[in-house]
């Protein structure tokens, strides 16, 4: 049996379907995750904690951090750049477990 490959090819798995280029693009590398609580050092706490984990397992993640105000609150908005697509979907895959 021969398989073709096709960049058009879809992946059948647990009956869905999925066109697997638009899964894993290879330039996907920042994450965006947004914190909001209602005072500064809550939402700062939160934060740190995903930095933490981050840079812990990815020691050449970039991070950048937006803060601002909200009516409800404080909002924050943190990025990691990561070396490799590979990378973000790892950490994406453990963000459950911080």
């Amino acid at each position: 049996m021969s398989q073709n490959k096709n960049a058009d090819d879809v992946c059948e798995a647990c009956g869905t379907f999925v066109e697997l280029g638009s899964v894993i693009a290879e330039d996907d590398t920042v994450l965006i995750l947004p914190f909001n609580g209602a005072d500064q050092e809550s939402v700062d706490l939160l934060a740190k904690k995903y930095i933490d984990a981050a840079t812990e397992r990815f020691a050449t993640v970039q991070v950048s951090k937006k803060e601002a105000a909200a009516e409800s609150g404080v909002s924050c908005e943190v990025s990691l750049q990561f070396e490799c697509t590979a990378e973000k979907l790892i950490f994406e895959m453990g963000l459950s477990a911080i």
